[in-house]
């Protein structure tokens, strides 16, 4: 007895020594965290509000880290090819990704199948930024305001059209989900991106669409479309003067693009500390924020709770949209 305790204890007391040295090891790596440059994939093409923010966010976050942030731009299958890669890479903070409205909460709900699961493949670290929507009609329609165009939409049941960027957009899901709200039946037109929505909705081939703010603005006082409401819940300082869907009937209604920073799951929690505590600082600096006001977006300052808690609600709330809507991708 004696024999065995001492032989339990001497592999207790190895453990222990194995253990001790294990963590000495993690928290001195993470210290020297980054020691090289870090990789953050976009996975969308160059030149779109994906990349467009991400580059803004890792321009301004490599002070702060003291290394250089290379942006890689990973297109392909609605964003989830680069989600698959970067939720494949080592868990050591070096490579991550720039996710979104589209990567961790609507493809799941659009695509049987995926190379990554939003919170089981992905440590969320903070949202960056989050920005609205204006619903915008042909300026021949003889609409004003959002209660004129369900009236009339009510008048002429599938005759009115409205476009978006592509099938499971989250233009198009807004569009779906402000047709459930109101009650209408609206034909659907698909793109291959913004500018032909925009183009088509001014010469007259489109009767309305969900615009990003920050498309909006260079064309708020265009004589060929009419701006009649903002979909987020509080009026937006660039347009002050748009009301809301939510006060114009839709108690609630909210549709938000939002991008933000997220890590392969497993990453040292003091590395995950240390990119929280740089992005939050970076996102403060005036001139990020002049330059993502410009684009039509706010800044979010979250915890990685409150990005994960935003993950699973934004995911919950366009599943039931694509659901009901019965959208399909091909």
């Amino acid at each position: 007895m004696n024999a065995s305790r001492q032989a339990w204890h001497r592999h207790a007391r190895i453990l222990l020594a194995w253990t001790l040295s294990v963590a000495a090891l993690s928290a001195a790596w993470a210290a020297d965290y980054p020691s090289r440059p870090v990789t953050l994939i976009v996975p969308f093409a160059a030149g779109g509000p994906t990349d467009v923010t991400a580059r803004i966010f890792a321009r301004a976050i490599a002070p702060e880290l003291g290394q250089t942030v290379v942006v890689d731009n990973r297109p392909g299958a609605g964003g989830t090819l680069g989600g698959g890669q970067a939720a494949r890479a080592a868990a050591d903070g070096y490579t991550l990704l720039w996710g979104g409205t589209s990567t961790l909460a609507v493809a799941p709900a659009l695509y049987a199948s995926l190379p990554y699961d939003p919170l089981a493949s992905f440590q969320p670290v903070s949202r960056a930024v989050r920005g609205p929507l204006v619903l915008a009609v042909n300026s021949k329609l003889p609409v004003r305001t959002v209660a004129d165009l369900v009236a009339l939409a009510k008048a002429r049941p599938g005759r009115l059209s409205f476009g978006s960027a592509g099938v499971g957009s989250i233009i198009h899901l807004t569009g779906e989900l402000f047709k459930a709200r109101a009650g209408i039946d609206l034909i659907h037109v698909p793109y291959k991106g913004n500018a032909q929505v925009l183009t088509d909705l001014t010469g007259d081939h489109l009767d309305m669409a969900f615009i990003a703010l920050g498309h909006m603005l260079p064309h708020m006082h265009d004589g060929g479309l009419r701006p009649i409401a903002i979909s987020s819940l509080e009026r937006n300082p660039l347009v002050p003067d748009l009301p809301t869907l939510a006060e114009s009937g839709y108690a609630g209604f909210e549709s938000l693009e939002w991008f933000g920073l997220v890590a392969p799951k497993g990453i040292p929690a003091d590395v995950l500390a240390r990119l929280n505590s740089a992005f939050r600082h970076a996102s403060q600096h005036p001139s990020v924020r002049a330059e993502i006001a410009k684009l039509g977006y706010m800044p979010v300052d979250e915890t990685p709770e409150q990005f994960s808690a935003a993950v699973v609600a934004e995911g919950r709330k366009w599943k039931q949209v694509v659901t009901d809507a019965k959208v399909l991708v091909e």
